[in-house]
């Protein structure tokens, strides 16, 4: 049975995935939200793209720094919008805040799921994508491992594409 939900959604992929190209091959900028740093995108097959943001972290758990990849299925919309959806994981370390109120410093593992919507101007090598991003955070130091929800609802992008 898995395997021909397997094979079902493979074929599904991929059809979905020959009827358009990518709309981009790079892109380089900045994300604002939960997520405040720089952000990469680039897609490895037409429908496929792997993005990774880089940056400081906001939270009332803790603050931190972080690293964020997520691979995502993209699919056109209609005149240079699309949609996107996926998955992904983030580390760093992580300072302060509720989780680390008596210890100054830990670190951060986190899975998360993405999903939201990009525009891709058609005249200007330019992108603007919003996005959510909710998940579970794994918060490790000395003896202390407590679980977190990590709701990243909202994060906003803008990269120059190439």
């Amino acid at each position: 049975m898995k395997t021909k939900l397997f094979v079902c959604l493979f074929v599904v992929l991929g059809a979905l995935s020959t009827q358009a190209q990518a709309p981009y091959k790079h892109s380089i900028g900045g994300i604002l939200g939960f997520i405040e740093g720089g952000s990469y995108k680039t897609f490895v097959a037409d429908n496929f793209a792997i993005q990774v943001d880089f940056g400081f972290r906001f939270s009332h758990y803790a603050l931190g720094a972080d690293v964020n990849g997520n691979f995502m299925y993209e699919q056109a919309i209609k005149n240079g919008f699309y949609w996107f959806a996926g998955g992904g994981l983030s580390v760093g370390p992580a300072f302060g805040g509720t989780v680390f109120s008596n210890n100054p410093l830990g670190f951060r593992l986190g899975l998360n799921a993405i999903g939201g919507a990009e525009y891709k101007f058609a005249k200007i090598p330019l992108t603007l994508q919003a996005d959510i991003r909710p998940g579970v955070a794994f918060y490790i130091y000395n003896n202390y491992f407590p679980v977190r929800f990590d709701y990243s609802f909202f994060n906003a992008s803008a990269r120059y594409t190439f």
